[in-house]
């Protein structure tokens, strides 16, 4: 690969506040964590009870490189009753991780040179991706002046006879919003390829779940357990491709990860198993930290251009200050042991930004809020 490309690869820069927040920790130092995607929640006891019964049953070889059937059976299941959509099994692929399945989604899809437009603000991988698999990236910026839905006339006008491709994250990370269905319609009739990352599409609190199948059935769908299930170290997330696509996947597929990680399938069949009150249940917890982590920042006097429809994230507005968000960042870390994730993760238009995560205990929330509190009071 050239040098160039590499050299010009940004960090993951939350993975760069969370690494040295576990230096300070070894010292001794108590963090507050607020940086992080990751659900303090513990896994649902049906998902540990069917990763310990695949290790008793010696279930810990090698899957097919597609995935396990009887996995890829229920998430064909889950989208039939989310969101009406019928899909077979055969065009469901379990990957590592949700960024195993933007791996192949990408190289799938983009040759040398063609243009890929990105959603600006983004998850911070999609770029480095691109660029690492030769693409050219186009941002396309939403704004909190138009709830940071896509503007399909301003759209359209940066699209070219290069543009291969379209990267929608809905809901989004980081400013927890939801496309509407006008929006997702209205990007399917571009006839242009999509890849709809729908990792947090269970986390909505306000509207109906969806897909971007609903409006083009050959999308590309990412999705995964890290998040609602808060699986994230096990690593396995799936994508819907149309079927004409799946065996060049599943050789990508074979020759990069073999397979997903087996124990995490077996498990993962398990997510399925939960009944409906206790989803609910989730899902009205975190509605209720969201409201609490918004009243609290209010409280403080933080700037908040869109309260959250969906997710665990609350994108908040540092302008002010006049300050680089990992400068920022790294500061708060330093002055107060205060983790969160500087804007410059999610487009070069937010690096005057900080997202808060509330996927915390409520007693996390409240001490790292305070910890801001008193940042900003006596360091700005």
């Amino acid at each position: 690969m050239n040098s160039a490309i590499l050299d010009s690869i940004e960090p993951f820069y939350v993975m760069e506040i969370l690494e040295q927040a576990q230096k300070y920790e070894k010292k001794g130092i108590n963090i507050s964590h607020l940086e992080i995607g990751e659900p303090t929640e513990k896994i649902n006891k049906i998902i540990k009870e069917r990763a310990i019964e695949a290790i008793k049953n010696d279930n810990d070889r090698y899957t097919h490189s597609l995935g396990l059937q009887e996995l890829r059976i229920a998430i064909a299941a889950k989208y039939k009753k989310n969101t009406g959509v019928n899909i077979s099994e055969e065009r469901v692929v379990i990957t590592t991780g949700s960024s195993g399945a933007i791996i192949l989604g990408l190289l799938s899809t983009i040759e040398e040179n063609d243009e890929v437009i990105i959603v600006e603000p983004h998850y911070p991988c999609y770029p480095q991706l691109v660029k690492v698999f030769g693409g050219q990236i186009k941002l396309f910026t939403t704004s909190s002046e138009e709830n940071y839905q896509i503007n399909i006339n301003k759209l359209k006008k940066i699209i070219t006879k290069k543009t291969k491709l379209i990267i929608v994250n809905s809901p989004s990370n980081p400013t927890g919003v939801t496309q509407s269905p006008e929006v997702l319609k209205s990007i399917a009739d571009l006839g242009i390829k999509v890849i709809s990352d729908e990792i947090y599409q269970e986390l909505n609190y306000k509207y109906k779940i969806d897909t971007m199948l609903n409006y083009k059935d050959d999308a590309i769908i990412v999705n995964g357990f890290a998040k609602f299930y808060s699986m994230t170290g096990w690593r396995l997330g799936y994508l819907i491709a149309p079927k004409n696509m799946i065996r060049n996947m599943q050789k990508l597929q074979q020759n990069m990860f073999i397979c997903a990680p087996t124990i995490s399938q077996y498990s993962a069949i398990g997510a399925f198993q939960i009944d409906d009150e206790e989803i609910q249940k989730m899902k009205n917890d975190y509605k209720i930290k969201k409201n609490f982590v918004i009243k609290k920042l209010n409280e403080i006097g933080m700037s908040i251009d869109y309260n959250p429809d969906s997710t665990f994230y609350v994108l908040c507005n540092m302008e002010k200050f006049n300050i680089d968000s990992l400068e920022l960042s790294l500061d708060m870390l330093d002055k107060v042991g205060l983790a969160v994730a500087p804007g410059k993760d999610f487009g070069p238009n937010y690096n005057r930004y900080i997202r808060i995560s509330y996927a915390s205990s409520m007693d996390n929330l409240q001490v790292g809020l305070e910890k801001l509190n008193k940042y900003i009071l006596e360091y700005t």
